[in-house]
């Protein structure tokens, strides 16, 4: 059985890999899908850091009042 990208359906091959999914919903994501912010529910200790956790485009909208970029964005 081929994993499957939960945002473009893509099917992982050689060439495309399902890695990561969604920190709020589980969604499979390949990584031209994938959304990587610093998510401060994650940080060791309060302050301005957080840890980097992977989002789907809907997830990252209902979650996160952030401009979505390519690739890792953050806060």
């Amino acid at each position: 059985m081929a994993w499957e990208c939960g945002e473009c359906n893509a099917q992982e091959d050689r060439h495309i890999r399902i890695d990561a999914v969604c920190h709020h919903c589980g969604k499979p994501l390949c990584r031209e899908d994938q959304v990587w912010i610093a998510d401060f529910v994650f940080a060791d200790e309060p302050g301005l850091m957080g840890r980097e956790a992977v989002h789907c485009r809907p997830c990252m909208r209902r979650h996160h009042q952030i401009r979505l970029r390519r690739g890792r964005t953050s806060l």
